[in-house]
């Protein structure tokens, strides 16, 4: 089809021109994830100024917070395809995940040696590193394996085994990493853990204080970020 028509009224000539409209752009929903201040520092900002999909409304908005996988989410228009998500999500730090402290990470004396060397930084008290470092360096165990079978005249058996590690080294130190990233580094108390296995002997640790500081400022996290949503539905799974 030609994209004009011509028409010859009354000896005058009219020109109408053929077309097709352009396709008008819909909105597109858009959908954040960062750390977990996100959340705080887009309600933020966007509270006070903000378009008609990014408003946050205090009769639509909803914010669902979930402590087991560290998520807190922000939906300004839920009943809409439209409407803004903003999800902040907490994370170990990489601190933590190299210790791997209550996570059964286990070391050889080489990786605990290599580990202890270039984490000086970490260490509140940087004579006890030096002291820990060297006495793992010169690491010495000896195993003592008792093993006995007591057996009575009714035919009843029982028997025991025993094994004892006695070591020269530092059994704890204190540590001072943050525990979820971007946060501040805090302190506790690590203790070492050693185990006899077939390849010889193998090292890990553990912390009773930091399991309990786990809880303690993960709930700190949430009461951060929830005092950004005052007035907010806010759902916890």
């Amino acid at each position: 089809m030609k994209p004009e028509l011509n028409l010859n009224l009354s000896e005058k000539v009219s020109t109408v021109f053929l077309g097709t409209a352009n396709t008008p752009d819909l909105p597109v929903q858009i959908e954040i994830s960062g750390d977990f201040s996100s959340v705080g520092n887009y309600i933020k900002v966007k509270k006070n100024d903000a378009n008609e999909f990014q408003e946050i409304s205090v009769a639509d908005a909803i914010v669902t917070c979930d402590f087991d996988n560290l998520t807190i989410k922000l939906e300004t228009f839920p009943n809409s395809i439209y409407g803004t998500v903003v999800t902040g999500k907490a994370s170990y730090s990489n601190e933590l995940k190299e210790f791997g402290v209550n996570q059964g990470k286990f070391f050889t004396r080489e990786s605990l040696i290599k580990i202890l060397r270039y984490s000086r930084r970490f260490f509140p008290n940087k004579e006890e590193n030096a002291k820990l470092l060297s006495s793992y360096q010169n690491f010495t165990a000896s195993v003592k394996k008792d093993i006995s079978d007591n057996s009575d005249l009714r035919g009843n058996a029982a028997r025991s085994f025993n094994k004892q590690i006695k070591t020269d080294i530092a059994e704890s130190f204190v540590l001072e990493i943050p525990i979820f990233k971007g946060e501040a580094p805090v302190s506790f108390p690590v203790e070492i853990c050693i185990e006899e296995n077939d390849s010889g002997v193998r090292f890990w640790f553990e912390s009773v204080e930091l399991a309990e500081l786990l809880e303690i400022k993960k709930q700190e996290l949430f009461n951060r970020e929830l005092q950004y949503c005052e007035g907010l539905a806010i759902i916890y799974k």
